[in-house]
Protein backbone atom coordinates (compact mmCIF):
# COMPACT_ATOMS: atom_id res chain seq x y z
CA UNK A 1 0.00 0.00 0.00
CA UNK A 2 1.33 3.25 -0.56
CA UNK A 3 0.02 5.86 1.29
CA UNK A 4 1.72 8.99 -0.54
CA UNK A 5 -0.52 8.02 -3.11
CA UNK A 6 -3.38 10.18 -3.30
CA UNK A 7 -6.05 7.79 -4.49
CA UNK A 8 -4.81 5.37 -1.92
CA UNK A 9 -5.70 8.56 0.64
CA UNK A 10 -9.15 9.07 -0.19
CA UNK A 11 -10.00 5.53 0.89
CA UNK A 12 -9.72 6.61 4.33
CA UNK A 13 -11.74 9.99 4.50
CA UNK A 14 -15.06 7.71 4.45
CA UNK A 15 -16.91 5.65 7.48
CA UNK A 16 -19.90 3.08 6.89
CA UNK A 17 -22.63 4.32 8.87
CA UNK A 18 -25.43 1.80 10.16
CA UNK A 19 -28.92 3.24 11.62
CA UNK A 20 -31.63 2.10 13.29
CA UNK A 21 -34.25 4.37 13.38
CA UNK A 22 -37.12 4.13 16.23
CA UNK A 23 -39.99 1.96 14.11
CA UNK A 24 -37.03 -0.73 13.83
CA UNK A 25 -35.76 -0.15 10.19
CA UNK A 26 -32.62 -0.69 9.63
CA UNK A 27 -30.52 1.72 7.07
CA UNK A 28 -26.86 1.93 5.90
CA UNK A 29 -25.35 5.14 4.56
CA UNK A 30 -21.65 6.54 3.92
CA UNK A 31 -19.63 9.81 5.79
CA UNK A 32 -16.78 11.88 5.33
CA UNK A 33 -14.39 14.24 7.43
CA UNK A 34 -14.24 17.23 6.50
CA UNK A 35 -11.53 19.21 8.11
CA UNK A 36 -12.73 22.96 8.69
CA UNK A 37 -9.87 25.77 9.58
CA UNK A 38 -10.65 27.67 13.01
CA UNK A 39 -7.71 30.18 12.37
CA UNK A 40 -4.13 29.76 11.25
CA UNK A 41 -3.19 26.83 13.91
CA UNK A 42 -6.74 25.08 14.61
CA UNK A 43 -8.95 23.13 12.58
CA UNK A 44 -12.07 20.67 13.49
CA UNK A 45 -13.08 17.51 12.54
CA UNK A 46 -16.35 16.97 11.20
CA UNK A 47 -18.76 13.84 9.73
CA UNK A 48 -20.70 14.70 7.45
CA UNK A 49 -23.25 12.61 5.93
CA UNK A 50 -27.24 13.29 4.02
CA UNK A 51 -30.26 13.80 6.89
CA UNK A 52 -32.14 11.28 5.34
CA UNK A 53 -29.48 9.18 6.29
CA UNK A 54 -29.57 9.48 9.99
CA UNK A 55 -33.50 10.60 10.07
CA UNK A 56 -35.21 9.46 13.13
CA UNK A 57 -32.19 7.51 14.25
CA UNK A 58 -32.51 5.60 17.66
CA UNK A 59 -29.05 4.10 17.38
CA UNK A 60 -25.85 5.45 14.83
CA UNK A 61 -23.22 3.30 14.28
CA UNK A 62 -19.63 3.98 12.30
CA UNK A 63 -16.19 1.86 11.87
CA UNK A 64 -12.97 3.26 12.29
CA UNK A 65 -9.79 1.70 10.92
CA UNK A 66 -7.30 1.02 13.78
CA UNK A 67 -4.17 2.43 13.52
CA UNK A 68 -0.70 0.60 13.71
CA UNK A 69 2.41 2.70 14.09
CA UNK A 70 1.84 5.44 11.16
CA UNK A 71 -0.19 2.94 8.83
CA UNK A 72 -3.76 0.97 8.68
CA UNK A 73 -3.27 -2.86 9.29
CA UNK A 74 -6.03 -4.70 7.05
CA UNK A 75 -8.04 -6.50 10.06
CA UNK A 76 -8.05 -4.53 12.59
CA UNK A 77 -11.19 -2.47 12.65
CA UNK A 78 -12.99 -0.13 16.11
CA UNK A 79 -16.89 0.00 15.90
CA UNK A 80 -18.19 2.97 17.74
CA UNK A 81 -21.32 4.19 18.28
CA UNK A 82 -22.22 7.98 17.45
CA UNK A 83 -24.79 10.12 19.32
CA UNK A 84 -28.04 10.05 17.45
CA UNK A 85 -28.99 13.20 19.63
CA UNK A 86 -26.63 15.66 18.15
CA UNK A 87 -26.56 14.34 14.53
CA UNK A 88 -30.01 14.92 14.64
CA UNK A 89 -29.94 18.35 16.47
CA UNK A 90 -27.52 19.33 13.90
CA UNK A 91 -29.75 18.10 10.56
CA UNK A 92 -31.03 20.37 7.50
CA UNK A 93 -33.89 18.96 6.50
CA UNK A 94 -34.19 21.37 3.31
CA UNK A 95 -29.96 20.69 2.34
CA UNK A 96 -30.12 16.72 3.48
CA UNK A 97 -27.06 17.64 5.76
CA UNK A 98 -26.01 16.72 8.93
CA UNK A 99 -22.76 16.81 10.77
CA UNK A 100 -21.21 14.89 14.07
CA UNK A 101 -18.13 16.81 15.40
CA UNK A 102 -15.59 13.86 15.92
CA UNK A 103 -12.85 15.43 17.40
CA UNK A 104 -13.66 14.06 21.06
CA UNK A 105 -14.53 10.39 19.76
CA UNK A 106 -11.06 10.84 18.31
CA UNK A 107 -9.52 11.90 21.69
CA UNK A 108 -11.33 9.40 23.69
CA UNK A 109 -9.82 6.43 21.54
CA UNK A 110 -6.61 8.55 21.80
CA UNK A 111 -7.00 7.96 25.59
CA UNK A 112 -7.83 4.67 25.19
CA UNK A 113 -4.97 3.19 23.54
CA UNK A 114 -6.89 2.83 20.37
CA UNK A 115 -6.16 5.23 18.30
CA UNK A 116 -7.92 4.95 14.43
CA UNK A 117 -5.96 5.83 10.80
CA UNK A 118 -8.55 8.16 9.39
CA UNK A 119 -7.87 11.40 6.11
CA UNK A 120 -9.87 13.98 6.25
CA UNK A 121 -11.22 16.57 3.21
CA UNK A 122 -9.19 19.64 3.62
CA UNK A 123 -10.99 22.59 2.93
CA UNK A 124 -8.09 23.75 0.19
CA UNK A 125 -9.74 21.44 -2.07
CA UNK A 126 -13.47 23.36 -2.11
CA UNK A 127 -13.01 24.95 -4.92
CA UNK A 128 -13.86 28.50 -5.10
CA UNK A 129 -16.72 30.07 -7.49
CA UNK A 130 -14.12 31.51 -9.78
CA UNK A 131 -13.01 27.51 -10.37
CA UNK A 132 -16.41 26.12 -10.70
CA UNK A 133 -17.28 28.64 -13.39
CA UNK A 134 -13.94 27.68 -15.20
CA UNK A 135 -15.05 23.57 -15.41
CA UNK A 136 -16.15 22.03 -18.24
CA UNK A 137 -19.40 20.69 -18.66
CA UNK A 138 -18.44 17.70 -18.89
CA UNK A 139 -16.08 16.61 -16.06
CA UNK A 140 -14.94 13.11 -14.99
CA UNK A 141 -15.82 12.47 -11.42
CA UNK A 142 -14.89 10.33 -8.89
CA UNK A 143 -17.31 9.12 -5.23
CA UNK A 144 -16.30 6.78 -2.66
CA UNK A 145 -18.55 4.75 -0.42
CA UNK A 146 -21.01 1.47 0.28
CA UNK A 147 -23.12 1.15 -2.66
CA UNK A 148 -25.90 -1.46 -0.79
CA UNK A 149 -23.66 -1.69 1.90
CA UNK A 150 -20.83 -3.18 0.05
CA UNK A 151 -17.75 -2.67 1.55
CA UNK A 152 -13.89 -5.24 1.67
CA UNK A 153 -14.06 -6.70 5.02
CA UNK A 154 -11.29 -8.07 5.03
CA UNK A 155 -8.87 -4.57 4.01
CA UNK A 156 -11.92 -2.71 5.43
CA UNK A 157 -11.92 0.01 2.90
CA UNK A 158 -14.72 1.28 0.65
CA UNK A 159 -15.61 1.28 -2.90
CA UNK A 160 -14.63 3.77 -5.61
CA UNK A 161 -16.84 4.48 -8.51
CA UNK A 162 -16.62 6.96 -11.18
CA UNK A 163 -19.26 8.68 -13.82
CA UNK A 164 -19.58 12.48 -15.77
CA UNK A 165 -21.60 15.10 -15.11
CA UNK A 166 -25.14 14.97 -16.36
CA UNK A 167 -25.52 18.46 -15.78
CA UNK A 168 -22.86 21.36 -15.38
CA UNK A 169 -21.60 21.74 -12.01
CA UNK A 170 -22.26 25.27 -12.03
CA UNK A 171 -25.82 25.14 -12.84
CA UNK A 172 -28.23 24.74 -9.91
CA UNK A 173 -29.79 21.58 -11.13
CA UNK A 174 -34.05 22.75 -11.09
CA UNK A 175 -33.25 25.87 -8.97
CA UNK A 176 -31.31 23.69 -6.05
CA UNK A 177 -27.81 23.89 -4.72
CA UNK A 178 -27.52 20.48 -6.81
CA UNK A 179 -26.33 18.81 -9.71
CA UNK A 180 -26.70 15.48 -11.32
CA UNK A 181 -23.88 12.64 -12.85
CA UNK A 182 -24.47 10.00 -15.11
CA UNK A 183 -22.96 7.00 -12.67
CA UNK A 184 -24.06 3.75 -10.89
CA UNK A 185 -25.66 5.35 -7.26
CA UNK A 186 -27.29 2.79 -5.34
CA UNK A 187 -29.03 3.16 -1.49
CA UNK A 188 -25.73 3.36 0.50
CA UNK A 189 -24.09 5.59 -1.49
CA UNK A 190 -25.77 8.36 0.02
CA UNK A 191 -23.24 10.58 1.67
CA UNK A 192 -20.37 9.50 -0.43
CA UNK A 193 -17.86 12.36 -1.23
CA UNK A 194 -17.98 13.81 -4.91
CA UNK A 195 -14.63 14.18 -6.56
CA UNK A 196 -12.92 15.74 -9.62
CA UNK A 197 -9.89 13.80 -9.74
CA UNK A 198 -7.61 13.54 -12.76
CA UNK A 199 -4.37 12.15 -12.47
CA UNK A 200 -1.52 12.80 -15.81
CA UNK A 201 -3.12 15.67 -16.94
CA UNK A 202 -6.86 17.25 -18.08
CA UNK A 203 -8.38 19.82 -19.79
CA UNK A 204 -8.65 22.82 -19.05
CA UNK A 205 -10.04 26.59 -21.11
CA UNK A 206 -9.97 24.61 -24.52
CA UNK A 207 -6.04 23.29 -23.36
CA UNK A 208 -4.42 20.26 -22.01
CA UNK A 209 -2.62 20.67 -18.69
CA UNK A 210 0.02 18.31 -17.31
CA UNK A 211 -0.62 17.13 -13.88
CA UNK A 212 -2.87 15.84 -10.88
CA UNK A 213 -6.49 17.55 -9.98
CA UNK A 214 -8.10 16.80 -7.27
CA UNK A 215 -11.56 19.14 -6.40
CA UNK A 216 -13.68 18.00 -3.66
CA UNK A 217 -17.10 18.83 -5.35
CA UNK A 218 -19.88 18.07 -3.50
CA UNK A 219 -22.21 14.88 -1.25
CA UNK A 220 -24.22 12.27 -3.32
CA UNK A 221 -27.83 12.59 -2.21
CA UNK A 222 -30.18 10.69 -3.92
CA UNK A 223 -30.52 8.16 -7.23
CA UNK A 224 -32.75 9.53 -9.18
CA UNK A 225 -35.49 7.13 -10.05
CA UNK A 226 -38.37 6.82 -13.05
CA UNK A 227 -41.86 6.81 -11.12
CA UNK A 228 -44.52 5.08 -13.58
CA UNK A 229 -48.24 4.85 -12.24
CA UNK A 230 -48.37 2.07 -14.44
CA UNK A 231 -45.38 0.71 -13.87
CA UNK A 232 -42.35 -0.43 -11.80
CA UNK A 233 -39.93 2.52 -10.84
CA UNK A 234 -36.99 2.21 -11.50
CA UNK A 235 -32.95 3.53 -11.64
CA UNK A 236 -31.91 5.72 -14.34
CA UNK A 237 -28.56 5.43 -13.40
CA UNK A 238 -28.43 8.99 -12.38
CA UNK A 239 -27.60 10.79 -9.32
CA UNK A 240 -28.12 13.95 -7.39
CA UNK A 241 -25.07 15.83 -5.66
CA UNK A 242 -25.18 18.52 -3.19
CA UNK A 243 -22.64 20.96 -4.19
CA UNK A 244 -19.62 21.68 -2.13
CA UNK A 245 -20.51 25.63 -1.99
CA UNK A 246 -23.70 24.18 -0.19
CA UNK A 247 -21.60 21.80 1.79
CA UNK A 248 -19.18 24.24 2.52
CA UNK A 249 -21.54 26.88 3.77
CA UNK A 250 -23.47 24.65 5.94
CA UNK A 251 -20.41 23.67 7.91
CA UNK A 252 -19.34 27.18 8.37
CA UNK A 253 -22.65 28.01 9.31
CA UNK A 254 -22.46 25.22 12.08
CA UNK A 255 -18.74 25.79 13.00
CA UNK A 256 -20.20 29.76 13.87
CA UNK A 257 -22.75 28.52 15.81
CA UNK A 258 -21.58 25.63 17.88
CA UNK A 259 -17.95 25.65 17.89
CA UNK A 260 -15.93 28.28 19.83
CA UNK A 261 -12.53 29.04 18.11
CA UNK A 262 -10.67 28.30 21.75
CA UNK A 263 -11.52 24.73 21.23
Amino acid sequence: MNLNDISTQLLYTTFPIWVERNNGEKSFGTGFIINHKLDDEKSVPLLVTNNHVIADAKQIITEFVALEGDKPPKINKIRVELSAATFLSTANKDLDLAIHPIAPLINQLNSNNTPVFYRTIDESIIPSKKQIEELSAIEDVTFIGYPSGLLDRVNLTPLIRRGITSSPIWNNFNGEQKFLIDAGVYPGSSGSPVFIFNQGSYGHSGGIIMGTRLIFVGILSESVIRKDENAASYFLGLGAVINSEAVSAYVKSFVDKNISKST
